[in-house]
Formats: structure tokens, sequence, C-alpha cells
């Protein structure tokens, strides 16, 4: 029996702290060799974009996308596919189809946004546990939107943080997104009027927004050691982070493969000829699997580009059935009923 699972039943399965293991696990196996990764793949659908419908950063020329990305962790016991949608009807419609790496059956049929919202923090959480100096206590937030609240969620889960200084466009917006993330966290999260404000002093930088250019400038971040999780843009033709910070950071990459295939913060100056593809020192799973060092004692800047990938989906998805089940959420359903190849 397979198990159906939809966006309202995954509220409450897992804890933050849960999401973070998950992903960490998944990352580990895939960085030994133990799992493998389908980088993802983008199809286009040619026409004029619709300017209502959210369809992230397209293609020129192009109006929506199909997307997939896929990943085995023999480990954990999960194999998927995530499929979705781009710019059509509602904006984004995403699905996961995973299996039972143990017996080879359909094992559930899951909606993806609500775990997709945690499941971005928790890669994030283990990115900076991995490579923010120990120390860290202030964050520069860029975007506050509902993922940049889950962002912080999971850092908090890393660092003993004090104090977030965060920036967006919009002044309501940041500022009434400051007095509901002090009371829930309980800790100082100030609106900054600009991106110098924002990173003074800060250990980590999280950048969480749509923006298809640089959000801040290189010549605004600290002298200070810190690290950069760059969460948002994840198309050659778009970044959040400027060049010249990418070539003054020691940088990683969710995966290696689909980051060197898709992330315009490489893409852009290795087109340009300030990095060879030896600037990226190591993706995720290779630093959790320690085959990779990843800050080392004289690192001034960490960098972490994020697109997501099918080794967090596949683990968290993996770990949120398993819950499920003990929890008997969801509706079970059955595949494989009794036929006959007759015409």
């Amino acid at each position: 029996m397979a198990l159906l699972l939809r966006n309202h039943e995954i509220r409450g399965l897992m804890t933050m702290p849960d999401y973070i293991a998950a992903v960490e696990e998944g990352y580990r196996e895939v960085g030994l060799s133990q799992g493998a990764a389908f980088p993802r793949e983008n199809l286009w659908i040619e026409g004029e974009a619709d300017p209502d419908v959210r369809g992230g950063h397209l293609r020129s020329g192009s109006r929506a996308s199909f997307k997939f990305k896929a990943a085995l962790l023999p480990g954990l016991g999960g194999a998927g596919v995530q499929a979705y949608t781009a710019g059509l009807g509602r904006g984004l419609e995403t699905y996961m189809f995973l299996f039972d790496a143990r017996s080879g059956a359909l094992a559930a049929v899951m909606e993806v946004l609500y775990y997709d919202w945690l499941k971005t923090a928790a890669v994030a959480a283990v990115a900076a546990d991995y490579l923010a100096p120990v120390a860290s206590r202030v964050v520069a937030l860029f975007g506050t939107g509902r993922h940049a609240r889950s962002q912080l969620y999971g850092l908090m889960e890393v660092r003993s943080l004090e104090r977030v200084q965060a920036y967006s466009r919009n002044p309501e917006a940041r500022q009434a997104f400051c007095e509901k993330m002090t009371a829930e966290l309980g800790i100082e999260v100030v609106a900054a009027a600009s991106p110098v404000e924002a990173l003074q002093g800060a250990d980590i930088v999280t950048t969480i927004t749509t923006s298809p250019t640089p959000v801040f400038d290189n010549t605004m971040l600290p002298a200070t050691p810190l690290h950069i999780n760059a969460m948002g843009a994840h198309y050659p033709w778009v970044r959040e982070i400027d060049e010249q910070t990418v070539v003054g950071s020691r940088v990683f990459v969710d995966e290696m493969k689909q980051g060197l295939q898709e992330q315009g913060e490489i893409l852009i100056p290795l087109a340009a000829g300030r990095i060879d593809d030896a600037h990226v020192v190591g993706d995720l799973g290779a630093v959790v699997a320690g085959r990779v060092i990843g800050r080392e004692p004289e690192s001034r800047w960490t960098l972490f580009l994020s697109g997501g990938t099918g080794v967090e989906d596949v683990a968290v998805a993996t770990r949120l059935v398993e819950r499920a089940r003990e929890m008997g959420v969801g509706t079970e359903f059955a595949f494989q009923q009794p036929y006959e190849f007759e015409l």
C-alpha cells in the first residue's frame, strides 16, 4: 500500500532538528558515494510569460517550465523523483514520487510545498553548521518572506544567535517581519534600512530573495570571518551574490554537477574568466562526509550556493513517510491490482 500525503498532513510530523538530521544524513550518504543524485532538469514551455503567475526566473522566450530532480539513498531506504511545473495555473505545482529502495515498491505520493519550506531551512542550517564561524551570533538576512522565517528557525538550531538584521525592499513588510520574529524567537530581530546596515558586524549572511541581481556589494562585507548562505537564485542568468564576493570566498555548492550547471554566481564569473571550476571547493555531501574541509583556520569568507537538490527531497520525504505511518497520518491506496494481459 502506498501512502498519499498532502501539505496539511505533513505539518507537525517532524521538528526542525528532525529535518536537519534527515538532510545531513542524506548528504552524508551521497558524499560517501553510497547514494546518487540526478541534477534538476528544466524543460521550457515557449511563449509569453503571464505576469500574474509565479514562474521563477524564466528563460528568455519561455512562459513556463516543467522540472524534475531525483536521488537514490539506499541507506535511508528511499529513492524518488520530485516533479513540478512553474508559470502555469496557480504558479507552482510540485509533487514527490517516493519509492522504497529496499523493496522497489512505490512508497508515497506527496505534496511538496509545505515540507520544502522547512527542508530549505534545514539545508542552510547544515551548511552553516559546517561552514560558519563557531561563535556566530549576528545574522544579516536579505529577504523577509515565508522562507526567511524558516531560515531563522534553522539557524537557531546550529548557532547561538543573538541578533538578526533584516533587509528587504518593502519597509512595511520588513518591519512587520522583524516584530513577528522577535516575538517568536526571543532574540533581537531588527529592520535594516539598507544592505550596508544589515551587514554591519554580521557573522552569517543569508540571502533568500527573488532578486535576479546581487543584493549587496562586496565592499559592504565586514573584513572579519563570516559565512554566506545564498538560497534564492539558481538559474545561470541570475545571481544574488556579486562576482567579487564569489572570487574572494571559499565556495561550496549543494551538489557539484547541478551547481556547475545552474548557479549564476559560478557560471557568470566562469564565462568572464574570473574563476575556473576548481574555485568550487566541494559540495555539501563531500563536506558532511569529511572528504572536503569546510572552513579552514585562515578562511575569511565561506559561501554556500544552494538551489535545492533531489538528495534533500528524498531524505526528508523518506523520514516523513516513516513518521506518517507511525502516527497513522495520510491515506493508503493500492497499485498492482490483479490483471491479465488480454486484449
